[in-house]
């Protein structure tokens, strides 16, 4: 089993300039027709934080707005690609299903693309929402660099979170009209427009949320300049562990897939 898992790892190694650039052609695709193309990614999450900003922060009774603004507005960002990834992961394979069935390319092709996209994606979003925050707290240049341990752990969180549900969603295509609302529900239950302390006695939803987990790492490095070295290599350790798990998954499954499309 392990040779077959070196032999998909080293297959995603060597298509990766492929898939890459398939995935820039696609953001290109969907933004041919603007005038601003994929600068929308970014734009669109700041009118989205400054709306909410405004708004919750009064509900919240916020004190330091500048602060709950560089809160949420990372905290959305990061938010994103977790959420895209998850909610669109069912579809994967059979949005790819002639080319599955007419060519010699793997299955896995098509997810580590879409990875690629979420990956550029969140990437040309967080640059353009940093920046803006950045002019704020010039603070957050110096602790971008006590992140970059949780800037991996985000990307490979949500590649196997979506090689998993790619491959259960093409077996069990209730998920994806499943995960809309769990992601909605976990959003609104997960301390990103508020605070942990916000939800007092019921804070160990927060504690037990893996997606939680991964975005709080991330958006409290930057904020507070905490390399968390020790949680951050703990998270990394359960990515790789469950890298191998969705590998092990999608070797046991993935002649069976074009039977499912």
């Amino acid at each position: 089993m392990m040779n077959k898992i070196s032999k998909i790892l080293d297959y995603i190694i060597k298509t990766r300039k492929t898939y890459w650039f398939t995935a820039i052609a696609k953001t290109r695709a969907r933004y041919a027709r603007t005038t601003l193309g994929s600068l929308w990614l970014g734009l669109s999450t700041l009118v989205t934080v400054l709306c909410l900003g405004t708004v919750y922060g009064k509900v919240f009774n916020v004190s330091d707005f500048l602060q709950y603004f560089i809160y949420l507005g990372l905290g959305l960002v990061i938010w994103m690609p977790i959420n895209e990834s998850i909610n669109y992961a069912p579809l994967v394979f059979s949005k790819n299903a002639s080319s599955l069935k007419n060519s010699r390319i793997k299955p896995i092709f098509f997810v580590c693309q879409e990875w690629a996209f979420q990956v550029q994606s969140f990437m040309q979003a967080f640059l353009m929402v940093f920046s803006v925050l950045a002019i704020f707290s010039p603070i957050l240049l110096l602790n971008l660099f006590y992140s970059i341990i949780h800037f991996l752990n985000l990307f490979l969180f949500i590649f196997w979170l979506k090689l998993i549900i790619s491959l259960l969603g093409t077996k069990f295509t209730d998920l994806f009209q499943l995960l809309p609302a769990v992601t909605n529900l976990l959003f609104l239950l997960s301390p990103i427009l508020y605070q942990k302390k916000n939800l007092g006695s019921y804070s160990f939803i927060a504690d037990f949320n893996p997606i939680f987990q991964v975005l709080s790492l991330l958006r409290k490095s930057i904020i507070d300049g905490t390399l968390n070295i020790q949680l951050g290599l703990l998270v990394l350790l359960g990515n790789i562990f469950f890298i191998f798990i969705s590998l092990f998954l999608y070797i046991k499954m993935e002649k069976k897939l074009v039977y499912y499309l």
